[in-house]
């Protein structure tokens, strides 16, 4: 059933980066292209739905289900907010969210074969529900950073784009609603890392084998100490629009190399 979730988020992923492809080549025609780059969204979204099942109904894969989970949350937050921006863009915000699940299956198969693996909460047990708050807040973050760091990178094509000759640059999103909705979600995401942080810590009370030097812990707190930073650039004005794009790209990097981490310590 592992193996079949995998699979299924492998081929979501493939199918957001086709209809970011697929979007970005319609845009460049002179005639107002139609919504037929849609299907490719909605199609990786009914693998990705089903793969997600899937692994919530693998107990022993928490890991995997909290990759799955909060990228399956940012594509169905940018369905839900693309009605926010200036003009249908869905299809090239999802770029990094397929990308993200292509990392999220690679990570799953990465390692020895599956065999017997150490459980630091059996599944007998059952699991204890500040694991569960920390998963929930943990997976919403990577959501929000995804979205984030999708809308910072969209701001900067954008920006580039109004520079050129382009018939791209009509039919891509405004500024403004760019850059407001990139500020906005940094802060989502500063607040959903702190609660994150604080249940993490109170979880790992439950066991010795995490420690706060794992790579997964190092690059949440380094995600944190940059969200602080640029939120407090900002508000001082220290900071450009740019500036702040460029910060939510690598954000979103930091915190999707922090996820994959996490698969990647449990299958190697």
């Amino acid at each position: 059933m592992h193996l079949l979730a995998v699979i299924l988020i492998a081929g979501a992923g493939l199918c957001y980066c086709a209809a970011a492809v697929l979007r970005w080549r319609q845009m460049g025609r002179q005639d107002d292209p139609r919504a037929g780059y849609l299907w490719p969204v909605w199609v990786g979204l009914g693998l990705h739905t089903a793969s997600m099942i899937l692994s919530l109904l693998e107990p022993s894969e928490r890991d995997f289900a909290y990759g799955v989970l909060g990228v399956w949350a940012a594509v169905a937050s940018l369905l839900f907010f693309n009605r926010y921006l200036a003009v249908p863009s869905r299809s090239l915000l999802v770029l990094p969210v397929g990308g993200m699940a292509l990392l999220v299956a690679m990570s799953a198969l990465a390692g020895p074969p599956p065999g017997p693996v150490h459980d630091p909460i059996p599944a007998a047990t059952g699991t204890p529900l500040i694991v569960l708050v920390h998963v929930v807040f943990m997976s919403a973050h990577l959501a929000c950073m995804l979205v984030c760091g999708a809308s910072g990178g969209l701001y900067l094509l954008a920006a580039k784009q109004l520079k050129s000759p382009s018939v791209r640059a009509l039919r891509l999103p405004a500024l403004p609603p760019l850059e407001r909705f990139t500020e906005r979600t940094l802060v989502a995401a500063t607040a959903l890392l702190l609660g994150g942080l604080a249940t993490g810590g109170a979880a790992m009370q439950l066991s010795r084998m995490v420690s706060i030097g794992s790579p997964t812990i190092v690059l949440a707190l380094l995600t944190m100490v940059l969200l602080v930073v640029v939120l407090a650039l900002r508000a001082a004005a220290r900071i450009s629009r740019r500036g702040i794009a460029l910060t939510a790209v690598v954000c979103m990097l930091v915190a999707a190399l922090g996820a994959v981490s996490q698969l990647v310590a449990k299958h190697g």
